[in-house]
Formats: structure tokens, C-alpha cells, sequence
């Protein structure tokens, strides 16, 4: 059997996308990185950052720098002195209390966005990338975004010259939490309002993925009916995150359909059926506020986790239906 050209699309969630990463870090390992033929990675939020230390990771030594570099960023997220352990917990409390108290971020200088920063420089070093277009461009890396001002969102690509530390910001920069980031010229928060994570731009690559796996960090379903503020606020999270990645798994399903009932459409138009395959996590217990929660030990919980979890994306039963309605 021929090796799958694959592309990994990692969805946001702040601090659950740590299930991300470990995915990514099993994926990597000597187990399974040969089984599958790594094209692309995408991602928003916590995921982008998931996908550009992967994507770095192996342009600058191959697949353990990729694994070395996805956990010392989550390792060194992890609140540990007693001073970060502390305005943790607050964080936590404040977003669990039953109002809530709205500041512009213009009004303050908000602190999470130099902390990213600052990893991030560690961890993706954006500045020793290499200067060639083509030898950024296996794996590719797309990077969800929603444009500020004229609405909608876009995938920036890695391998634009124009890439830096900004597009990574960018893509995780949620409001109230951070400023819009200026990057290529627009304004842009997080891209969890219009792509997340990007998967449409993953058709249009010059290769043409044969696979795509999903890391899904929001819960696609719910057993029970949300009745108190909280669950309520949570289940109404979810649900806006999860709508741009089923409406696009949606279009892929159709055209897979539509190729089946008229097979001539792959040579007129270059279509080609694409498998879909998603492993998710399956924490539906974490509340909203958890997605802010830096304690290594959820860190740790998390990414062990995806660990556990990512060869269920080579078995046929995680072949993705995506949901009627």
C-alpha cells in the first residue's frame, strides 16, 4: 500500500490545544512517522502554534527537533513558580465567576501577548527559518486568521517571505485577551471566527493532500441538554468553534459525493476524493475557563492524552461523517 500523502489540521482552544501537541509528538515519533508522508500542516490559536513548531521543527532538523520543540514550549507554558501558579488560579476563578467584567485591551497592556511572544522566539525561532520559498514548503504551513476590518479570515502561509512571529500572534489573538495584531499589511484577531482550522486552503496546495486528519479539541456532541450558566456559555463556545471546521469537512463531503455519482469529474476538473480522518479529545467534563488553565499538571494530562489517542487516526473507524443539518 502506497504511503499517504497526509495534512494535519490542528483546531484551537487555548491551552487544551496541549492535546494538539501531543498528538503531533506521537505522530512524529519513530512509531509512526514513516507510515504516513507528512505534506502539510494548518492550525488557529493554540493549534497554529501547535503546527508552526511541528512545521519548524522539521525544517530546522527534522522530526525530533519538531517533538523537542512541541514539548518544551508546553513545558515552559506551564505556570510553575509560585507567582505564575498564583495569577493562574485567579484567572481561572475570575472566568468561573457568574458576571463578567469587560476592559478594552487598549485601555491596559495586556500580558499574555509578550509571554507568547516570547516563547514563541524560543521555541519557533521565526528568524532562523530558511530564506529559500521552496525550502519551507514540505510541510507547507497554513495559519487560520479572521480579518478585523473587512471581515472574513484567511490561511497565511509559511513560506511567504513575509512570515514572521506576527502570524503566529495573529492566529491566536482572541479578544479581550490581545490587541488585533497588525501583520501583511491588515489587522487580525484570532482565527477561530472564520477558519479553525484552515482546511480549504489545504485543497489548493501545488500537492494535493490524499488524507487530512483533524485535531478536534471542542466537543462535536453533548449528551445532555446545557441548562446553567455555565454549561450553557461552554456548550455555545463549543458550538462557534467547531462551526467553520464542519462547514468545511461539510464541502469536502459533498464533493466526495459528487465524484462518486460522476467519476469524469477528477479528469475535467482535477478533483480528487479526499479521506478525512479526526481524532478528538475527549474531555467533554473541561469547562470554558479550563482553555486558559497553564497548571502543568493539565498541561502534562492533556498532552499525554494526544499521545495516547493519535494512532487511532491510522484505523478506518476514525474516518470522519460530518454531521447533517
Amino acid at each position: 500500500m502506497a504511503t499517504p500523502k497526509v495534512a494535519i489540521a490542528c483546531q484551537g482552544g487555548g491551552s487544551h490545544a496541549a492535546f494538539a501537541a501531543g498528538v503531533l509528538h506521537e505522530l512524529l515519533s519513530p512509531a509512526h512517522r514513516d507510515r504516513f508522508d507528512l505534506l502539510a500542516l494548518s492550525g488557529t490559536s493554540g493549534g497554529a502554534v501547535c503546527a508552526a513548531l511541528a512545521w519548524s521543527g522539521l525544517l530546522a532538523a527534522g522530526p525530533e527537533e519538531s517533538r523537542r520543540r512541541l514539548h518544551g514550549f508546553w513545558h515552559d507554558l506551564g505556570a510553575r513558580d509560585p507567582l505564575d501558579a498564583w495569577v493562574n488560579a485567579w484567572t481561572q476563578l475570575l472566568f468561573s465567576l457568574p458576571f463578567t467584567v469587560n476592559a478594552s485591551p487598549y485601555a491596559y497592556s495586556p500580558a499574555a501577548e509578550p509571554r507568547l511572544r516570547e516563547l514563541l522566539a524560543r521555541w519557533v525561532q521565526p528568524e532562523a527559518l530558511p530564506a529559500d520559498r521552496a525550502a519551507r514548503t514540505r510541510p507547507f504551513l497554513r495559519l487560520g486568521v479572521a480579518d478585523v476590518l473587512n471581515g472574513g479570515g484567511a490561511a497565511l502561509d509559511g513560506e511567504n517571505e513575509k512570515f514572521s512571529m506576527d502570524d503566529v500572534v495573529a492566529s491566536a489573538a482572541v479578544p479581550p485577551l490581545f490587541r488585533a495584531v497588525a501583520a501583511r499589511g491588515k489587522l487580525w484577531w484570532d482565527g477561530l471566527y472564520a477558519h479553525n482550522p484552515p482546511i480549504g486552503s489545504l485543497l489548493d496546495l501545488p500537492e494535493k493532500p490524499d488524507e487530512i486528519w483533524v485535531v478536534r479539541l471542542n466537543p462535536l456532541r453533548r449528551r445532555e441538554e446545557p441548562r446553567t450558566v455555565d454549561a450553557i456559555e461552554d456548550r455555545r463556545n463549543e458550538m462557534a468553534g467547531n462551526l467553520p471546521l464542519d462547514q468545511e469537512l461539510t464541502g469536502i463531503a459533498l464533493v466526495n459525493r459528487m465524484l462518486a455519482a460522476a467519476p469524469a469529474l477528477n479528469a475535467r476538473f482535477g478533483y480528487r476524493p479526499i479521506t478525512v480522518r479526526e481524532v478528538a479529545m475527549p474531555l467533554e467534563e473541561l469547562p470554558y475557563q479550563s482553555k486558559l488553565d497553564r497548571s502543568p499538571a493539565q498541561l502534562h494530562r492533556l498532552m499525554a492524552l494526544g499521545q495516547d489517542l493519535a494512532p487511532t487516526l491510522f484505523g478506518a473507524a476514525s474516518v470522519v461523517v460530518p454531521p447533517e443539518g
